[in-house]
Formats: C-alpha cells, structure tokens, sequence
C-alpha cells in the first residue's frame, strides 16, 4: 500500500495562520462501548499551514481507571498519510498520532477534525464510524485512524470543476481534549460540505 507523508510545518508559520482564529472544534470521548455509528461532528477552525507538530495541551494529566494517565495534546505528535491507490471518486488517508511523552498513556474514541486554509476555517463535517475502545499508547508507540472521503460533488457543493476550496492543513484535536494539533493537507478538496468518515483510535501504525 502506497504511503505518502503529508510534510513538516515550521512552528513560526502555524502561529502566524492561526492569529485571531478559533479552533472550536470538539473531540469526542472514549468509550468501550460507545458506538457512534454515523453521528455527525462539525469542526471549524482557523489557520493555515502544513505541519506535523505537536501540539499544547495544558492542565492536569488525570489517570484513567488502570492508573494509567490519560494522554493530552502535548504528548502527542501527530502525522498523516495519504494510503492506497484513489479511484472512483473515493480518497483514503491514515492520521497516526506517536506518543512522545516518555510514559504510557491512555485514550479512546474519535479526534476532532477541521479543514483549514489562508483564508480560515472550512466546511468540515466527520462522521463518526466504528465502536471506540479505550487503548493504552506506550511510550513511543502510535495509535491511528483512518479518514475516507469523496471527491465527487453532492448536495450543497460547487457543481463545477471543484466542490469545496481545497484545504493547506487539518487542524486534529486528540480524543477527550481541547488543544489541536496540525498537519498539512495533500488530499483535494473534499467533497459533501467537506464531509470526512474517520474510524475510532486503534494502537499500532498503517
């Protein structure tokens, strides 16, 4: 399977992008039981830029019920692939966030997503597929999630040669937090009012 970094942002430019911007976009909880099936998160954000940084989560680290702490934005580093061969109007792409704190750490459920460019926030629209499940993310190991989304346009779309404006990053906030992370953007312009399909966490890499 074909895989393809989506770049390093300098941290000077994704300061500048984000000046007078909100990133207001929610992530969900984890759960083990929780099955969101095709809930829907709507996910402004402002800024510009193309990163892999990490990002800075502030505040207490609480501990889940193993006595493991759960993992914060700045524990994570966050990078995004653009996986297999596109087709038929479909794109797919694997977000993998890389705990970097030095301890094990837990998380589960769905990241917050919003597609961003020079201007700001874009139409963002995640629908939550898949049951989340709480996953202990040792000390520089990953866990991922994979994105599927459409190039063709649908209701509410531009029905010319372009649907949506095309984004520069995807600004990412790590399940239960509140701070985001940032990656650059290769995938086009994303169809459906920029609706994107994204699976619960799991360990490992794609």
């Amino acid at each position: 399977m074909q895989r393809i970094i989506w770049g390093t942002l300098a941290a000077a430019a994704l300061a500048a992008a984000l000046t007078g911007c909100d990133a207001s976009f929610s992530a969900s909880p984890s759960s083990s039981t929780e099955n969101a099936g095709s809930s829907h998160s709507s996910a402004p954000a402002g800024g510009s830029g193309t990163s892999t940084t990490s990002g800075s989560g502030t505040g207490a680290r609480p501990h889940g019920a193993s006595g493991t702490r759960h993992c914060t934005t700045s524990d994570l580093h966050a990078s995004a692939y653009a996986n297999g061969d596109p087709g038929a109007g479909q794109r797919y792409g694997t977000l993998q966030l890389t705990n970097n704190s030095g301890t094990a750490c837990t998380t589960g459920g769905w990241s917050g997503l919003g597609l961003v460019n020079a201007s700001g926030a874009l139409p963002t629209k995640v629908v939550r597929e898949g049951t989340a499940r709480t996953i202990t993310i040792p000390a520089g190991a990953s866990a991922y999630e994979q994105l599927h989304w459409g190039v063709i346009p649908g209701d509410g779309d531009d029905q010319g040669a372009q649907c949506q404006p095309t984004a520069r990053a995807l600004h990412i906030i790590p399940p239960n937090q509140t701070t985001h992370l940032s990656v650059n953007w290769i995938g086009g312009p994303v169809c459906q009012q920029g609706q994107i399909r994204l699976t619960p966490i799991k360990l490992g890499k794609m």
